[in-house]
């Protein structure tokens, strides 16, 4: 015990001692001081209420606190509005109101489950508003709408406070931050592409690709918090968000190139030789050296567009190659300039990204992009919260408890928003060691601090040291849970006021309600419905199987929902293993190879649009060499080639003749990963061991 203490203060000693922290740390006690001064000066009810929404929505970035502090008014009002309605419907009847509650409550955590980012955070925090409001509204059940008046009104105040104090004291970062990631993301990905255009790299590309997969997942972080410091941000979002689908289709496509045979041929050299060239002026514009002004002409100081125009304009004239007569009898140039086409589009839309940043320039209408929907686990997390309420609601009516609601206040927000971490279990037990902590010391403050403050001032003094240290714990994974429930129920269960109401009795009520609510959580997590880890990373493994499924259907998929929905679930799984600390290797290269190959059925389907027979010819060809037919894509080969020579097909005979130099690419990936492969499209579970 006394190790693991000592390897907790180190680690908050180690994170203590950065300068940027401490700021933040200080610009965040300041916020909440002034959030309850003013709630005094006000005369607000629950005024320390104020002072735990500046800590709730703290954070380093502005951008962050601006986005978290509109959602979570946005949550709170339509809360407080859930709130009047079922206080309205069932006034007299307990049972009611409590269904209802857990039906609003579930509605509330599945919605966070499929929304992203804040949006995430207002929808669970509009579920479980409403058990905030009912210890305040239970006995009198007539005073529900001035109950929620006043807590709009206290939350308001603390995110006016949060957002001026951070206003006063914080340049607008998270705009310098979405360039500089957006900068540094480019650099590397234009490296790795450097990388693919020689053959047999597919090793080197490996460990450079799943970094850049991990870093491509800040982005979307980064461009929500500077669309909330720049609203005209939000207007650039979807193309930025199309940049990052450029990205990871660069991934995808320099990783097939470097698989391609060698080039030969003086024209595929050339261009291979061209792209090369424009990828290192490329790289120079990026690394901030301005090249020499190249043809087309560059739009910015350092050279970016006219890197963009130089790819863009190889990509044309790539395609252009391809059929061309004297590549069409050329399976290998076919592939590679195929690979390379593909390479240069991607990275086009990946570079065209700082465009989009640094001058508004929009190259083509950009589309949205399709994200991974985890419905069966929104389910499991909307029942869990409903079962969750109706248990502790439960415990409350059958022993007329009468701190019954501030424990169901407490269960309900700690079981929904840890829902949505893939270790809830755990992440309880750090809260509830954390409540445990802010209890004991808000029991301190109650005796033998509290009765000798005379002033706002002294008491600011004696408040400060816990938010401080608090909110520089907070932004550190951790001790994040430890220090939410220490700060957050240290205030709550303390409730400042003015004038000061020293009641140890009702203190240690709340306490112990507070300490029950928690270990429910733990329980929740651990027995109803449990979040197992694994069965998560599996279950999404089974999405990404079952997509990969979905491009050989007979309907075609829209091809840019379903890559990008690919991407967006590799990113997930990249991250859940890294987060559980596992092996992931094998998983996320079989999970790569079911997207390298979605992309190439898709691409097939594209070269043999129009010929039905054809195109089912080489789907049942792929399938038939999963299961193990050996010859089956080499007789594909020669079926295309074969109908290719037909006189009555001259007009499709380009397409025939690119779509059969991709079948040996296909063939080494369906042997590669053939078992994995197989699964997918049988649909078979996955062993435990891909987890």
């Amino acid at each position: 015990m006394i190790a693991w203490v000592l390897e907790k203060l180190i680690v908050v000693r180690d994170f203590m001692a950065r300068p940027a922290l401490l700021a933040h740390a200080a610009r965040t006690t300041l916020a909440a001081l002034l959030a309850l001064y003013l709630a005094f000066v006000l005369q607000l009810d629950t005024p320390y209420s104020a002072m735990v929404t500046v800590m709730i929505v703290s954070h380093p970035v502005q951008g962050s606190i601006l986005a978290k502090s509109l959602w979570r008014l946005g949550g709170t009002l339509l809360g407080g509005a859930a709130a009047v309605v079922l206080m309205a419907l069932a006034p007299q009847t307990p049972w009611l109101y409590l269904a209802g509650l857990a039906v609003w409550v579930g509605l509330g955590a599945a919605a966070s489950t499929l929304l992203r980012g804040f949006r995430s955070y207002g929808a669970v925090l509009a579920g479980y508003t409403v058990a905030l409001i009912l210890p305040f509204a239970v006995s009198d059940p007539n005073s529900i709408f001035l109950v929620v008046t006043r807590r709009v009104a206290v939350v308001s105040l603390g995110i006016v406070c949060s957002a001026f104090v951070s206003a006063a004291l914080v340049r607008p970062t998270a705009e310098r931050g979405l360039e500089r990631l957006l900068a540094g993301l480019l650099r590397d990905l234009v490296a790795y592409a450097r990388i693919g255009l020689d053959p047999g790299q597919g090793e080197a590309l490996r460990p450079l690709r799943n970094a850049l997969g991990a870093k491509i997942g800040a982005l979307e972080t980064a461009i929500q918090f500077a669309a909330a410091e720049m609203p005209e941000r939000a207007l650039q979002a979807t193309a930025l968000r199309e940049a990052a689908a450029g990205m990871f289709g660069a991934i995808t496509a320099a990783a097939a190139l470097t698989e391609a045979p060698p080039a030969h041929g003086p024209a595929l050299s050339a261009l291979l030789a061209e792209t090369r060239e424009a990828l290192d002026l490329a790289a120079q514009s990026l690394a901030g050296q301005a090249g020499p002004a190249q043809e087309g002409g560059a739009r910015d100081g350092a050279g970016l567009g006219g890197a963009i125009d130089r790819l863009d304009a190889l990509r044309v004239r790539t395609q252009a190659a391809l059929v061309a007569p004297e590549s069409l009898n050329d399976s290998d140039a076919l592939l590679v300039g195929d690979r390379l086409a593909d390479l240069l589009g991607e990275l086009v839309r990946a570079l065209s990204g700082l465009d989009v940043s640094r001058h508004g320039i929009v190259r083509e209408g950009p589309q949205r992009n399709a994200i991974h929907l985890d419905t069966e686990w929104a389910v499991r997390n909307g029942v869990r919260g409903a079962l969750a309420v109706m248990l502790g609601g439960a415990m409350w009516f059958e022993t007329a408890w009468p701190s019954g609601a501030m424990m169901l206040a407490g269960l309900t927000p700690n079981v929904v928003l840890l829902s949505l971490r893939e270790r809830p279990s755990s992440d309880a037990i750090h809260l509830l060691w954390g409540i445990a902590l802010g209890s004991l010391l808000g029991l301190f403050y109650l005796l033998w601090v509290l009765p000798q403050i005379t002033d706002f001032p002294l008491l600011a003094l004696w408040l400060a040291p816990p938010v401080f240290l608090a909110a520089a714990a907070m932004t550190a994974p951790p001790t994040m849970f430890y220090a939410i429930g220490f700060i957050v129920f240290f205030i709550t269960l303390l409730m400042p006021s003015n004038p000061m109401v020293y009641d140890p009795a009702f203190f240690l009520d709340s306490a112990f309600a507070t300490l029950v609510g928690a270990a429910l959580t733990v329980l929740v997590h651990r027995y109803i419905l449990p979040v197992d880890s694994r069965a998560l990373r599996r279950h999404l493994l089974s999405e990404i199987s079952a997509d990969f499924a979905r491009a050989f259907a007979a309907q075609e998929p829209e091809a840019v929902a379903w890559e990008t929905r690919m991407h967006d679930r590799m990113r997930l799984l990249a991250a859940r293993l890294r987060a559980a600390n596992v092996p992931a290797e094998l998983t996320l290269r079989n999970g790569f190879a079911a997207l390298r190959l979605g992309r190439d059925v898709l691409r097939l389907r594209f070269l043999l649009a129009g010929d039905a027979w054809a195109t089912q010819r080489v789907l049942d060809a792929i399938v038939a060499r999963i299961a193990g037919e050996r010859a089956a894509l080499a007789n594909a080969a020669l079926f295309l080639h074969a109908r290719a020579d037909l006189p009555d097909e001259a007009e499709r005979a380009a397409g025939l003749r690119r779509a059969a130099a991709l079948l040996p690419a296909v063939e080494s990936l369906a042997r590669l990963h053939r078992h994995f492969f197989r699964q997918a499209l049988s649909r078979e579970p996955l062993p435990k061991a891909s987890s």
